[in-house]
């Protein structure tokens, strides 16, 4: 037991430091441009079309990097019924960014309290049962969710320290499989049981389904590989950028997509290798990709971005020639898919020659390695207790 709590201590301290050196690194950069609009169009995995700074709502050509920001976006997530992008950013005031897809720009910023306690991290969907699936980090457990009824029906415990963190479905099994960073291990669930527990690579953290070959990916965040799993059995290890976190796979090529939150890069997997590198903006966070138009959405959790790959076969729904500066406008309520929105924010755009991202104050940056350390005391609190 002694063993297990000093090992995840070291795991996590591990992330701290990770997630510091991202933050000082953004503070400390000039904004730089790391290729025009058409660069990178040989790459077979892709390249950075457009590059969205949440904070100003601009969009960009190109990959870009902004040297900080107020907001710090992890996850990300699409939303079939709607065509929308949603960004979970861990920043002070909890803000969720909505993307319209469409037209790639912030249509809406959703305020939500954060409880640490708790510390719900990854989510997926069962339509067999219309379970969803949801990892807490906090409580070592799953805790399952009838969509029916909006209630919880279900506790599925992992085990003490096993801190899940990703969770993905898969269709061709029914099987749901969650990524237990403290035990390096990903817990396979049937239903509400445990039927399996396989081992990975240290500090799991992402996992994708791709439905091209039925394989899971799951990023192993301080081993700096992907591991693939077919069914239950580990088939194949690979290494990709430092630190990776999120992972997608974009089922009109195939590939899957990796944020190497270390290296600020997106590697690119055919099957079992390795086939593109991306550069992207500082600390690559979360991926997702949206099918109304074939992009990948790439979080940038030290530059306060969203990154926009153009695969090979992407539709170019937006073209834009000069960056788009929109001025903000807010209206005091917004009804979305019968889901009323306060604060929405809604964009007069106007073009400009050259790209304006704004400099925050290195403050920001401060704060946000403050929330940080205050979130790792609070784990470090709870690892100390029996």
């Amino acid at each position: 037991m002694v063993w297990r709590m000093m090992a995840k201590r070291g795991r996590l301290i591990v992330i701290i430091v990770v997630s510091i050196a991202i933050l000082f690194l953004a503070s400390g950069l000039p904004v730089t441009a790391n290729g025009s609009q058409n660069s990178g169009q040989n790459n077979p995995g892709g390249y950075v079309k457009y590059t969205l700074d949440l904070l100003n709502n601009t969009l960009i050509n190109g990959n870009f990097v902004v040297t900080s920001s107020a907001l710090v976006p992890h996850g990300i997530a699409y939303d079939p019924s709607n065509g929308y992008i949603y960004v979970a950013n861990r920043d002070p005031t909890g803000i969720v960014s909505v993307i319209d897809g469409a037209n790639n720009t912030v249509i809406a910023t959703i305020t939500i309290k954060a409880y640490l306690e708790v510390w719900p991290n990854g989510i997926a969907y069962d339509p067999s049962n219309g379970y969803i699936y949801v990892a807490d980090l906090g409580l070592d457990a799953v805790s399952v969710i009838y969509g029916a009824t909006n209630t919880i029906i279900a506790l599925i415990g992992l085990g003490y320290g096993s801190a899940p963190v990703g969770v993905a479905y898969d269709p061709s099994n029914g099987y749901i499989y969650v990524a237990d960073s403290g035990s390096n291990a990903v817990s396979v669930i049937n239903g509400t049981t445990v039927i399996a527990t396989i081992p990975v690579g240290s500090d799991p953290a992402g996992v994708a389904y791709d439905p091209s070959n039925g394989y899971i990916y799951v990023t192993n965040f301080a081993s700096n590989t992907v591991s693939v799993i077919n069914g239950t059995t580990v088939i194949a290890t690979i290494p990709v950028g430092l630190a990776p976190w999120g992972v997608a796979a974009d089922p009109s090529n195939g590939y899957i997509y990796v944020a190497d939150s270390g290296s600020h890069t997106v590697s690119v997997i055919n099957g079992t290798t390795v086939i593109a590198t991306i550069p992207v903006g500082i600390g690559p966070w979360g991926v997702a990709y949206d099918p109304s138009n074939g992009y990948i959405y790439v979080t940038d959790s030290g530059s306060g971005t969203v990154s926009i790959i153009a695969t090979s076969v992407s539709t170019n729904s937006t073209s834009i020639s000069s960056v788009i500066t929109p001025i903000m406008l807010t209206s005091t309520s917004v009804s979305t898919n019968s889901t009323s929105i306060s604060s929405v924010i809604t964009p007069i755009m106007l073009t400009s020659t050259k790209p304006t991202p704004s400099v925050v104050p290195t403050l920001v940056v401060v704060v946000a390695v403050v929330v940080v350390v205050s979130i790792a005391t609070l784990l470090m609190i709870k690892l100390r207790k029996p």
